[in-house]
């Protein structure tokens, strides 16, 4: 009876330390934009894109709107790595343009030449320390815990949030090949 007790204890010790390990781990996500998006919130949006008409509707405008503010629950609190394009927003406007805080947006220019992207497929960076702000056309990638936020106003409603300790810049033919490889990915 004493042995049986002894390994019904170490069997469930063994079990709680694996439990304990999973929850605390540190895995490093890498996000394709998509997975900052909760599954079904577009469903709403017809196969063959609707029509013009559709697109100038207020009532799904404002269904586009309430669909951008929804945030995936299950990225939230996860340690990713995304790929994307900085939107600084504030600079000290020396030779050397240092920034603090930008937005990463997937694609290079938005929401300086074209209007922002849905709140939900924007970041707002805030960096550890102050780094050299990139070319709004060269690739970068930033890692950290995605954290959700209420709708900043002065970041174009960004809901999400990351604190970063460095930027690391990449070439665009390694991006490319990135996001295609990630376009695969659907375990996330």
């Amino acid at each position: 009876m004493f042995r049986f007790i002894n390994i019904s204890y170490l069997f469930f010790l063994l079990i709680f330390i694996f439990l304990l390990q999973s929850a605390n781990s540190k895995e490093n996500y890498i996000l394709n934009w998509d997975k900052l998006i909760p599954e079904n919130a577009y469903d709403f949006i017809p196969e063959d894109g609707g029509t013009d008409e559709l697109w100038q509707d207020k009532s799904f405008l404002k269904k586009l709107d309430i669909a951008g503010l929804k945030i995936n629950k299950k990225m939230v609190g996860k340690k990713i790595k995304l790929y994307g394009f900085m939107v600084p927003l504030k600079t000290d406007y020396t030779e050397t343009l240092i920034v603090n805080e930008f937005v990463l947006v997937p694609t290079a220019g938005m929401c300086i030449h074209v209007p922002p992207p849905p709140p939900n497929q924007m970041v707002f960076v805030k960096l550890n320390k102050p780094e050299k702000a990139r070319y709004m056309y060269n690739p970068i990638s930033v890692e950290g815990i995605l954290i959700n936020t209420p709708p900043i106003k002065e970041v174009y409603n960004s809901i999400y949030e990351m604190k970063v300790d460095k930027i690391l810049d990449i070439n665009e033919e390694k991006y490319l090949k990135t996001i295609d490889e990630l376009q695969n990915i659907d375990n996330l």
